[in-house]
């Protein structure tokens, strides 16, 4: 089931819950039902358990239910690929809402005394209980640091199943717990480098032919960077092996011919040589920068696809055109297997244990290598990683909050603090597996917070954050990852046959901060009247004076804090739709005025939910 299958529902703390979505969920004979939205990724070895799936049926969502069946509450750490769901039980009269570990699909809860209504977009839910959409402010401070906290939503009253958690409403009580975390204690030791990358060979293999799962023609992002090239060449193998049986896998990459820092263009290139046809291109001059019109589309939370209205428009209308529902996505492949140009962080291990000898002869190396001071290769790079997040934060460069946000906003909601990575949560002993942990859950805590409009009509899904994938990586030694000053070693070494040279050896990346530049100056007419009575400056997040010397600023080409002001401008963008939606809701009786904001997929959830 993709994305298109919303799931939703009441859940009154007396009656049996009304589950509903798009298309029904799976009932059993005695009174079980499941509405799934997702991809089992590991079907094969859960056929090996229930060979004739649940009462005959062998669907993914049938394997799912055989699971609980089999394993009560413990079936969630079980199954593997991204997903939302819930689920009733009515020997126990328990309801689970379930949202994959990396948070590719969004489900969203609202809870009183009487009632639990979850659905899996914000704009159902909304609907679906009249709340009035209060916004929560604590979300968006998180929003203009990093990123919120992820159980919670824009909108106060309303809360986000969090990634890897499980929310049980059971008897009337409700509690959350996690089913899945990374084990601090594994620990993958193998004789020689052959081995880390022939497993790490075949658990990428698996992480793209399982997303391969689909009746029409792939996409998949193509930058020219490692990751998307290493999906695209990997996925072209399996192709080509006859182990998908998809059509074929396309390509999308985003041109900027014109600019001189956004040069992915001859990378791009040398892999579509090398599979011998060209790709779908996204000319930036067309499509890169334009705002959604508050007025005439229901934002139901900030993100900074509205200032990419027509990129997603053009992506959705031609994939839609050849009926393609999955597009793949390289991210989380930095995080995971180290792309950052600086000191190993293992050199805070050295201090660790112990071993001052070693460490001394590592600073060295790394002070050659960094051409910098051995003092301050030491202080910087070993001693302050080992203080606490918010010590080691006055020493390192550490991210400060955009200079247009207003003072008194940036102290109140603790915004500089929001700008340090998220701390580790499953409790790894060494700090460098402390610092890699907090980087994956940053990767999660991104994707967590829904990038793609719920609208969009495909699942964006992510190889590198395959759970096996994702495992074997976080316990195998760090120097397989960073070797001297090679970031990225293993990937490079195991897929050495797979990526054409140029690409196996890029060691940087294209920025697009001159194309926003030049997309903001052409948009500008679109921008300057909000900016006369901006609802940001009305509620105290942005000075007034300072937002409009940055805009000026970039549209007249100067790269300043490029995304934190996209995120900026979202927020304009949803408070303004969140006003018309209001004004709107008023002029004629609920659900016929409210529901013309939804899309046809959430009006069907929602008209099930309320039935």
């Amino acid at each position: 089931m993709n994305k298109m299958n919303g799931i939703g529902g009441v859940f009154d703390f007396c009656n049996v819950p009304v589950s509903g979505a798009d298309v029904e969920p799976l009932r059993t004979r005695s009174g079980h039902s499941l509405a799934w939205n997702g991809r089992l990724d590991n079907r094969d070895d859960l056929l090996g358990y229930f060979a004739d799936g649940c009462e005959g049926d062998t669907s993914d969502v049938a394997l799912v239910m055989a699971a609980y069946l089999k394993w009560g509450d413990d079936f969630l750490s079980r199954i593997v690929g991204d997903f939302v769901l819930s689920l009733y039980d009515p020997r126990s009269r328990t309801l689970f809402l379930a949202r994959d570990p990396f948070g590719t699909r969004t489900l969203y809860y609202s809870l009183n005394n009487e009632r639990l209504v979850w659905a899996s977009t914000l704009e159902a839910l909304l609907v679906a209980t009249g709340i009035d959409p209060e916004v929560d402010d604590d979300y968006v401070a998180g929003y203009l640091a990093l990123h919120p906290e992820m159980s919670l939503s824009p909108y106060k009253r309303i809360s986000a199943v969090v990634p890897g958690h499980v929310v049980e409403i059971r008897k009337g009580h409700v509690q959350t717990r996690r089913f899945w975390k990374l084990d601090p204690e594994a620990e993958i030791r193998y004789s020689n480098d052959s081995d880390y990358e022939e497993q790490f060979r075949q658990l990428f293999r698996a992480a793209v032919r399982c997303r391969l799962r689909s009746d029409g023609p792939v996409w998949a992002e193509l930058s020219g960077g490692l990751d998307s090239s290493s999906i695209v060449c990997v996925a072209d193998q399996i192709l080509a092996a006859g182990e998908a049986a998809i059509p074929r896998l396309e390509t999308i990459s985003y041109i900027d011919e014109d600019s001189t820092t956004c040069y992915d263009r001859s990378f791009i290139r040398v892999v579509e040589e090398m599979r011998g046809r060209a790709g779908h291109h996204l000319q930036s001059e067309k499509h890169w920068v334009s705002f959604v019109s508050p007025e005439r589309t229901f934002v139901s939370k900030p993100h900074t696809g509205v200032c990419v209205e027509g990129t997603h428009k053009w992506l959705s209308r031609e994939m839609k055109a050849d009926n393609a529902t999955v597009l793949l996505s390289g991210l989380g492949g930095d995080q995971l297997l180290w792309s950052v140009r600086e000191a190993t962080p293992d050199l805070t291990d050295l201090i660790y244990h112990r071993k001052p000898l070693a460490l001394h002869r590592q600073v060295q190396v790394w002070s050659d290598i960094l051409k910098q001071p051995y003092y301050r290769t030491l202080w910087q790079d070993a001693i302050v990683p080992l203080m606490s997040p918010s010590v080691a934060a006055i020493f390192q460069r550490q991210l400060k909050p955009a200079p247009w946000l207003s003072r008194e906003f940036v102290k109140t909601a603790n915004i500089k603090e929001r700008l340090l990575l998220p701390p580790d949560p499953f409790g790894y002993r060494l700090p460098s597996s402390r610092r890699q942990a907090s980087m994956v859950q940053f990767i999660i805590s991104s994707i967590a917070e829904g990038e793609c409009w719920e609208d969009a009509g495909f699942d964006k899904t992510y190889p590198f954050l395959h759970r096996p994938l994702v495992e074997f990586l976080m316990s195998i030694p760090f120097d397989q990852k960073l070797r001297g000053s090679e970031t990225r070693s293993l990937m490079r070494r195991a897929l050495k046959d797979v990526l054409p040279p140029k690409v196996l050896n890029r060691r940087n990346k294209g920025i697009v901060g001159e194309t926003f530049c030049r997309g903001l100056a052409d948009q500008w007419t679109v921008l300057e009247p909000m900016l006369a009575d901006a609802r940001v400056c009305r509620r105290g997040y942005v000075d007034a004076k300072l937002f409009r010397s940055a805009l000026d600023l970039a549209r007249h080409g100067r790269k300043i804090e490029t995304s934190t002001l996209l995120k900026t401008i979202a927020i304009e963008i949803w408070l303004r739709s969140l006003e018309y939606r209001h004004v709107r809701s008023h002029e004629a009786t609920w659900p016929n005025a409210s529901t013309a904001f939804l899309t046809p997929d959430a009006r069907a959830a929602v008209v099930t939910a309320c039935s």
